[in-house]
């Protein structure tokens, strides 16, 4: 194979495994972010539920205000009990004690039944509580792994990038040039292999001169098609570019 074509072939593994670090990098604060949404999930369970606490608690001091209001509207009904002089005022009164005795009644029912939420709620927090810490930790222990993960993709990044310059200062600037200029043409596809006949690139035939060219690797040549740099591959499909 023709030193060219074997340069342009490892210059194309480079630009392939600096485009899989690129993209595994971009990935990450998006895995990260998603699974600090579990994290937030269990963390907005517990908020809310110390907020309904908190409602709870609120809406027993106004009940319990409204029933010491309603019960010193009562005692002040009872004092005047004894300075009233006629039947009528009499039973008015009464009327009256007897609607703030019902009204005090269902304020004490409407205490009562917020005070066993407020003791149902407040049993249930360490569930709550519990399920946050578990899901915090599993997160902190997987963006930690993530950030690892992140620093060494950089680090092989920047190794590579360092191997491709010293690919590209090794080839001529002819090659250089066409090279990027397919690459950039070729959503970063600029060599391919050649298979039964076929570009791996643009999947399209190619003529049986170029393909015995080709198997010779004497000079470099590009599909008439897509422009693609093409190697020969003796073996399997499966085979990628070699390293």
């Amino acid at each position: 194979m023709k030193k060219e074509l074997e340069q342009l072939i490892l210059l194309q593994n480079a630009d392939s495994e600096i485009l899989d670090f690129e993209q595994a990098l971009g990935r990450i604060p998006g895995q990260i972010d998603a699974a600090r949404s579990g994290m937030n999930g269990k963390k907005k369970q517990l908020d809310d539920a110390l907020a309904r606490i908190e409602d709870l608690k609120t809406r027993r001091r106004k009940l319990e205000q409204e029933a010491q209001a309603e019960a010193d509207h009562m005692a002040r009904a009872k004092t005047k009990l004894p300075a009233v002089k006629t039947n009528k005022e009499y039973s008015a009164l009464l009327s009256e004690i007897d609607a703030i005795k019902e009204k005090v009644s269902g304020v004490e029912d409407q205490e009562l039944e917020v005070m066993e939420a407020l003791e149902s709620a407040e049993g249930g927090i360490s569930a709550f509580k519990e399920a946050f810490r578990q899901e915090e930790g599993v997160f902190k222990e997987y963006e930690a792994k993530k950030n690892a993960e992140a620093e060494r993709v950089k680090k092989e990044l920047e190794q590579t990038r360092a191997r491709r310059q010293a690919l590209v200062e090794t080839l001529d600037p002819k090659w250089v040039s066409s090279y990027e200029k397919v690459a950039k043409a070729r959503d970063g596809q600029a060599v391919v292999s050649l298979k039964e006949g076929i570009c791996q690139g643009c999947f399209q035939y190619i003529l049986p001169q170029m393909v015995i060219d080709i198997k010779v690797g004497e000079q470099v040549h590009q599909c008439q098609h897509c422009s693609r740099f093409l190697y020969w591959v003796e073996e399997s499909p499966e085979n990628a570019l070699p390293k």
